[in-house]
């Protein structure tokens, strides 16, 4: 496939993947992503993904075109489609209002209830993973570490912390309580977002005796902030941050029905 495109950018590497920007003479845009298959897990986790994606006809989801797999080699190529916008990353600025914050998360949600209402959690929300398109609708990408609730775990039972990326994790994730994985996992990374475009600044950096303590142990003592010296306290925000980024998935909201209440009441 890449030998037959034009290639217009390389991205930084994600995870085992090298990514792309090429030009289809069918498909037009697309994004290429090649990697080794390390073992029968990694390989799993990339065809689970395959699958899901090929499966969703969503505006929240790229398109997926082909997956090959090199035995030989083993090398696979996944292609799928390209997203025009701006990482969540990169256009933050843009979502400053209570109003525009909650309007972004509701549709998230919309969007993340596809995989949800399949049992399938994405354990890996962030502002890298979601794409902003021109008219504002997000786009969430990189499934890879996805949780499949109804198949086999892929994750060893002894290690650490499971897959995540930690500042944006759950204190489930970070302790590999496998069996309290769910939607709510999810709710936990949406309540970092969504106070972190509110403040400014990510919610669980703060200090304690004066002494700068990480992101992650501020994650397993659940010690955030809800207002700087610079941005105030928002009762609306800080209530969603509550329901949120509680330590324990039972003391967050229920499920995405009555998150999507709470945001389209606020709204």
């Amino acid at each position: 496939m890449i030998s037959s495109c034009n290639i217009l950018k390389e991205f930084p590497q994600s995870g085992q993947k090298q990514v792309v920007l090429a030009d289809h003479p069918d498909f037009g845009k697309i994004i290429i992503k090649t990697g080794d298959i390390d073992n029968l897990i990694s390989l799993e986790r990339i065809k689970r993904e395959v699958d899901l994606l090929s499966e969703i006809d969503s505006i929240f989801y790229p398109k997926q075109y082909l997956f090959n797999i090199d035995l030989k080699s083993k090398r696979f190529e996944i292609v799928e489609e390209y997203i025009e916008g701006k990482t969540l990353r990169e256009c933050a600025d843009n979502f400053k209002t209570k109003k525009d914050i909650f309007e972004l998360l509701l549709k998230l949600v919309d969007g993340l209830n596809l995989i949800w209402s399949e049992g399938i959690v994405h354990r890996d929300l962030k502002p890298e993973n979601l794409i902003i398109r021109p008219n504002n609708m997000p786009c969430i990408i990189d499934l890879g570490i996805a949780r499949f609730l109804q198949s086999n775990s892929l994750t060893i039972s002894i290690a650490p912390y499971g897959p995540c990326t930690p500042i944006y994790a759950s204190p489930e994730q970070l302790t590999n309580k496998k069996q309290l994985i769910d939607h709510r996992t999810d709710f936990f990374a949406l309540g970092i977002i969504c106070l972190e475009l509110y403040l400014g600044i990510h919610p669980f950096v703060n200090h304690k005796n004066d002494e700068l303590i990480s992101i992650v142990d501020n994650i397993m003592q659940n010690l955030y902030v809800t207002s700087t010296d610079l941005v105030p306290e928002d009762l609306a925000i800080t209530e969603f941050a509550n329901n949120t980024l509680q330590f324990q998935p039972y003391n967050r909201f229920r499920n995405q029905y009555v998150i999507s209440k709470f945001l389209k009441e606020q709204i």
